[in-house]
């Protein structure tokens, strides 16, 4: 097995788009090298969705069959809030969440990651009286079906609870460790709530917090996101593996860490149509023990490509240049001495300088002249 292989079983994925219905995101999801796919079943800025089609039903179960996808969740409408003070609001918000529920019933998703509402100014304390009176509600009446609630940590930006552990816990205490019943552990958030998931030390100490407080057996997805936002921002930003503020160390200590292998890993970053694939192979990488730099894949042209290195695939430190993976290559054949001087570059068949900063999985060209172009 590669090093990009990953343990084998190991559910790792993305959140896929649904643009052609829900199975579209498992065969994209597949193509992306994904185990693990997370899923809006509806619009996710709207309140009202129609009933899902049986067609649209069949198809996501022979695509799940299809990619062999090992694991499927789904987040809820970002309009929903089981916290808010206004009945009209909350009235609204309980029913829409039973609607999503009965379309992860209906698809055969175990689960339905939610966030944990905001108290809009009503004060935590009575925030979390109404959420969990909302999760027991929902629990009730949706009493028969598979699909469960996870309650997702939150960045606790404005009003939005969730931001402390005990909130999750207080929801699961209150709801009488019910079996549909669970949680979602986001790192980004977990970061800009305080708690610094960044640190050998930081990242054992919340761990160790969240199995304390919540349940490690209680959790059944984890987000994987780093942080755009500095430690206690309160902000919710995501960023790229291994580009933000938590850094690709500590995805490495998550990846690795023997608590936590049973439970799914999806990101949620930014520009899902070219990044997440990058992102899913770097999760990857680190869970199958691999470096904490990034992997390119180098292509040569005119007497170059006689050398018998094109298609080379190399793991550079982060940050590293063109001219850097140059000098690297040169370091390891001098017949590619005066490949810097002698070549233009293209990363992923644009163009490029000699200070380009690469990323995972770029394709870097090397191109003498005469090559074409």
């Amino acid at each position: 097995m590669s090093e990009d292989d990953g343990e084998p079983g190991r559910l790792l994925g993305a959140h896929m788009p649904t643009a052609g219905g829900p199975a579209s995101s498992l065969v994209s999801g597949h193509k992306i090298g994904c185990t693990a796919v997370q899923l809006f079943t509806g619009n996710p800025r709207q309140w009202a969705h129609p009933p899902l089609r049986d067609e649209a039903i069949d198809a996501f179960r022979e695509a799940r069959q299809a990619t062999g996808i090992g694991c499927v969740v789904a987040h809820d409408s970002y309009l929903i809030n089981l916290a808010a003070p206004d009945f009209e609001i909350l009235d609204r918000s309980r029913k829409a969440f039973r609607r999503e529920l009965e379309r992860a019933d209906a698809l055969g998703i175990p689960w339905v990651v939610t966030h944990m509402g905001a108290h809009l100014g009503s004060g935590e304390e009575m925030g979390l009286e109404v959420l969990t009176a909302s999760v027991l509600g929902l629990l009730d009446e949706t009493e028969g079906m598979c699909a469960g609630i996870a309650l997702e940590n939150t960045a606790g930006q404005g009003t939005c609870l969730g931001w402390r552990f005990e909130h999750l816990a207080r929801v699961m205490e209150g709801a009488g460790a019910h079996v549909r019943l669970g949680a979602c552990f986001d790192t980004c958030h977990a970061f800009a709530a305080g708690y610094d998931v960044s640190s050998p030390e930081g990242y054992e100490a919340t761990i160790e917090r969240l199995a304390a407080v919540v349940g490690l057996q209680a959790l059944k997805v984890v987000h994987a996101n780093d942080a755009k936002r500095p430690l206690g921002s309160r902000v919710d930003r995501h960023e790229h593996i291994g580009r933000g503020y938590i850094g690709m160390a500590a995805f490495a200590r998550l990846l690795r860490d023997e608590r936590l292998r049973r439970v799914p890993v999806i990101v949620e970053t930014p520009d899902a149509e070219t990044m997440h694939r990058v992102n899913v192979a770097r999760l990857r990488r680190l869970a199958a023990g691999g470096t904490m730099g990034v992997q390119v894949k180098v292509r040569f042209f005119g007497h170059f490509s006689e050398m018998g290195l094109d298609g080379l695939e190399l793991d550079v430190p982060g940050g590293s240049t063109v001219a850097g993976l140059a000098s690297e290559i040169a370091s390891r054949d001098a017949r590619f001495e005066r490949l810097a001087r002698y070549c233009r570059a293209a990363v992923n068949e644009e163009y490029a300088g000699s200070d380009a900063v690469l990323q995972e999985g770029d394709e870097v060209a090397f191109i003498p002249p005469m090559s074409g172009g």
